[in-house]
């Protein structure tokens, strides 16, 4: 068993190249797992000015004193955190195990990142010299490198940290991933209430599968979302759905969403996310089927002609220049910030076409 889990981590390695060709290092994160956290535990160690492993003090009971710098230097500042009596527990029974502490600045407060394990530690000494050592921020490229074959990590909270840096992922990458990643690293996600706030992340993951299975499970559970009005997860089931059959699943959310006067704002906002999720990846003919749904749904429910409008500023596309103009001009109530979003998309068309007539 672990020669061939060695054979497949060597592989899965060897793809990381593969699954990261082409993709932009400034594309945008999947708007569909955007859920997670703010801030990771990679995030402060990155971004920390100094990073320490403590111990409960031998002389004061209740407290932590740091035993090894592994970031920066430590400044002799008072660390006001409470070494707890279960961590207290933790530590005298497993003197492998330490708690580390991260300081933004010289002199400010410390912020525990808990007790870890030898595998986390070794993760995080490669952290803080990998990725926050080079005198620069790490690019997202070099994240996404870092991180990806941590992906199917025998200790979960190294997982976890895996789970979330792909969670920031693109889309691109996202997809590349669900092709070559074992189901055994991610289905806990889809299955383990646990990881239940992580899920989005593992729905775009079986829509890569080419199993029959799985696509029918993609389906069944984005129809059965509609079916008993389920908001829960529905971006990331429509987007999945629209993976395993654009054109019938495009279909579907014109006519049982955006046609139905009952759609929930709630629904359709997902369901949108889902498109210009999909939209943004650029594919031609996915992209045409995708802003002739937003026709359909503008006509029905104007008052997303904003983020109708920026989608198709930033796709450059001009086809519901009509439409968004007359809802412009309509009474429909939008925010302010919402009118800004068509006026620049109006403007943005106007100007295309008079360069394209003042250079023919």
């Amino acid at each position: 068993m672990r020669r061939f889990r060695l054979a497949r981590k060597s592989h899965f390695g060897a793809a990381i190249a593969l699954l990261l060709a082409g993709v932009p290092a400034a594309a945008s994160a999947c708007s569909i797992c955007i859920g997670f956290p703010g801030k990771t535990d990679a995030d402060y160690l990155v971004e920390a000015d100094c990073v320490v492993l403590a111990r409960e003090s031998a002389q004061n009971p209740f407290t932590f004193a740091p035993q090894e710098t592994l970031k920066g230097h430590y400044d002799d500042s008072e660390i006001g955190l409470l070494a707890d009596s279960k961590t207290r527990r933790i530590l005298r029974a497993n003197p492998d195990r330490w708690v580390i502490l991260v300081q933004d600045a010289r002199r400010g407060p410390w912020r525990s990142l808990g007790i870890v394990t030898k595998p986390y530690l070794s993760v995080a000494r490669r952290i803080v010299v990998m990725l926050s050592d080079s005198g620069r921020p790490a690019t997202a490229q070099q994240r996404w490198e870092f991180f990806l074959p941590l992906f199917g990590h025998g200790d979960s909270r190294v997982q976890q940290l895996a789970y979330l840096e792909m969670g920031r992922a693109p889309y691109q990458v996202i997809k590349r991933l669900g092709r070559i990643a074992s189901r055994d690293d991610w289905m806990p996600m889809l299955t383990d209430p646990r990881y239940f706030e992580w899920r989005p992340l593992a729905i775009l993951l079986l829509a890569q599968s080419e199993q029959p299975q799985d696509n029918q499970r993609v389906l069944d559970a984005f129809h059965s979302a509609h079916r008993f009005g389920i908001t829960t997860n529905l971006a990331a089931w429509a987007a999945a759905a629209i993976e395993v059959e654009s054109e019938s699943t495009i279909r579907f959310i014109e006519d049982e969403y955006f046609c139905r006067a009952q759609s929930s704002a709630e629904e359709l906002e997902a369901i949108t996310t889902s498109l210009s999720m999909h939209g943004s990846q650029q594919v031609p003919e996915r992209q045409d089927r995708i802003v002739a749904g937003y026709r359909v749904l503008l006509q029905h429910h104007p008052q997303f002609a904003p983020q109708v409008a920026d989608d198709l500023h930033a796709w450059k596309r001009s086809e519901l220049t009509d439409v968004l103009a007359a809802i412009q001009a309509s009474e429909t109530e939008l925010v302010s910030a919402g009118k800004q979003s068509i006026q620049r998309y109006l403007r943005a068309v106007a100007s295309a076409k008079e360069s394209a007539l003042a250079h023919d």
